[in-house]
């Protein structure tokens, strides 16, 4: 096996910029530039950028609409951006689109090398980092490289900034664990490091304290400095808006801000509680990234909003309490304090304070399209936290997902064999298994596993799981009212389970009862009000009871949400069509 090629080749670069974030060119400047990338990219990635606050804050809030070629690849219309100036929120909205356009294309269009573990010898990552990064300390590397020897992976080549050297990097595995945690773009290579590297920190520091609900001391306000932040947090306080600050940088040597905020005289009616965290190399740019994060959540907090957070959405003042808490106060200038004008100085920097305090290493992927040419890339850091997808497993379960996710289901089932053979007859090992074979078409025993693994199973939450896998086997089997039977088994089990709500909503369907079709629907928007695909389901539902003008309504709906929905937007221009023809 040869030698991997990462192309991160890092050089000394100086800021340009630094009112509200540090860029290495003025934001009007990277707008311009941007844009015409985009433009002679010879794809249709950009439609327009739009100013979408209200303007009671005074802080832009900008978007990106993305083109077809963009919408295919990332399913969405659009990313957001912030920034204390119109400037720079634009242009933070347009690296958005061109971080995750880039970082999608990668993922699923380049085309990653398929080899073995032992084939990657001695050029790949150890066994070790891919333990760490699931927080597993109990299967032993020997155990999971022994495994691992014959198993096919994708590949991709990394720079292992804290060693100093390239090195194959398991994609998947690490994709299934951090997915969107650790893309972004920039003006150079360099900047856009210095970025994802504080995104992955700061998902990080964000993770333990709010999952943990750690005391963190609160950001004395008085003490800020900072042009640009000082002037962001008088436009709040100008609104009344209660801003709580506070030091999240735990013990990783990188300052992060996390913020609390929200409106009393608008909240619960028209506004939300908003918790955001920042992290830069310096504490005044993370207490900026923090705050302009609020502004591009909150909806000038009078507009009630429907983004998907980062971070625990709070419903009430108790559930946050900890983050409101005043007894320890520090100053902001007591944060670590990192930043250098050579960004190549504040990567460095970054990388040895998290080996020293970590012992981590910092993995980074070249991910620049050939096409749009802006430097983007993807960091990965075994070991770092990001919410709760790598909690609660081990390398064997973790092991089955990869599998099931990233090989042919019939080249699956013969490593999840493998797999169980090694570590033994386990709920959830098994359950993998018959998931392969039910996507291989072996119902019958994808079944027959299915139903070993419920027994197995220890909470009610897990046998819920099974039960709805069950009733998948029997729908695909056109069985439509036994599989009603066994989801409403499931639904006394966990009741909240949108998986087991959509799938009863299918089946009701093909049995041709609507109204309660629409129903189970219904009940999966209630609990995920962003699922594009049913709204959609419910638009279908309503075509059948006739109810065109609602059907079309609900369609543009999930459309707005997912626009890779093709049978919505097939269905949506026949429902148009008739309608036009009526007229």
């Amino acid at each position: 096996m040869k030698a991997p090629e990462s192309g991160i080749e890092l050089k000394d670069v100086f800021k340009k910029y630094s009112y509200d974030q540090d860029k290495v060119r003025d934001p009007a400047e990277t707008i311009e530039w941007v844009k015409e990338r985009f433009r002679s990219s010879g794809r249709e990635i950009l439609l327009k950028t739009l100013r979408i606050d209200t303007g009671r804050l005074g802080i832009p809030v900008y978007i990106s609409l993305c083109g077809p070629d963009a919408t295919r690849l990332t399913g969405t219309r659009k990313q957001m951006g912030k920034g204390a100036t119109p400037e720079q929120s634009q242009a933070s909205a347009l690296m958005e689109l061109a971080e995750r356009f880039s970082f999608f294309s990668y993922f699923r269009e380049r085309s990653l090398p398929v080899f073995s573990w032992k084939e990657a010898q001695p050029y790949c990552l150890s066994v070790r980092h891919l333990l760490m990064a699931i927080h597993d300390d109990v299967t032993s590397p020997e155990e999971a490289e022994g495994f691992l020897a014959d198993v096919p992976l994708r590949w991709a080549p990394a720079a292992n900034l804290t060693k100093g050297v390239d090195v194959w990097v398991p994609f998947d595995w690490f994709y299934l664990i951090n997915e969107y945690n650790g893309p972004a773009a920039g003006n150079t290579l360099e900047e856009a490091v210095v970025q994802s590297l504080a995104e992955v920190v700061e998902r990080h520091v964000g993770t333990l304290v709010s999952y943990r609900k750690i005391p963190t001391p609160l950001i004395d306000v008085d003490t800020v400095q900072d042009t640009a932040a000082v002037d962001l947090i008088k436009k709040f306080q100008s609104k009344g808006i209660v801003l709580y600050l506070r030091d999240f940088s735990l013990d990783t040597g990188i300052p992060s801000v996390g913020v609390l905020a929200y409106d009393p005289s608008t909240f619960p009616e028209r506004s939300e509680i908003v918790f955001t965290v920042g992290t830069t190399p310096g504490p005044a740019k993370a207490l900026c990234r923090a705050l302009t994060e609020v502004a591009q959540l909150a909806g000038d907090f009078e507009n009630r909003t429907s983004y998907k957070p980062t971070f625990p959405k709070y419903r009430s003042l108790e559930e946050a309490s900890y983050l409101a808490d005043v007894s320890a106060r520090v100053s902001l200038s007591s944060l670590p304090d990192l930043s250098d004008e050579n960004i190549l100085e504040e990567i460095r920097k970054m990388v040895q304070s998290l080996a020293d305090t970590q012992g981590w290493e910092v993995l980074v992927v070249n991910t620049t399209h050939p096409d749009l040419r802006v430097p983007a890339v993807y960091t990965i850091v075994p070991g770092a936290h990001f919410l709760d997808r790598a909690t609660g497993t081990d390398f064997p379960q973790h092991m089955a997902r990869v599998l099931v996710k990233s090989l042919p289901p019939a080249e699956a089932v013969i490593h999840l064999q493998r797999l169980t053979e090694k570590f033994g007859r386990r709920y959830d090992l098994i359950f993998f298994l018959g998931y392969a074979l039910e996507e291989s078409g072996n119902i019958d025993d994808a079944l027959r596993l299915y139903e070993v693994s419920l027994n197995d199973a220890s909470s009610d939450d897990e046998r819920a799981s099974v039960l709805v896998h069950i009733a998948s086997c029997y729908r695909k089997r056109g069985e439509f009212k036994k599989a009603l039977s066994v989801l409403d088994k499931a639904e006394a089990l966990s009741p909240d389970m949108k998986e087991l709500h959509h799938l009863k909503g299918v089946c009701l369907y093909n049995l041709k009862k609507h109204k309660e079709s629409i129903e189970s629907f219904e009940r999966v928007v209630e609990l995920d009000p962003g699922s594009a695909i049913d709204y959609a389901n419910i638009a279908s539902n309503l075509r059948e009871l006739g109810h065109v003008r609602e059907a079309i309504f609900l369609y543009r709906m999930a459309l707005d949400l997912d626009p890779t929905l093709d049978f919505a937007r097939e269905n949506l221009e026949k429902l148009s069509a008739s309608q036009s023809e009526i007229r």
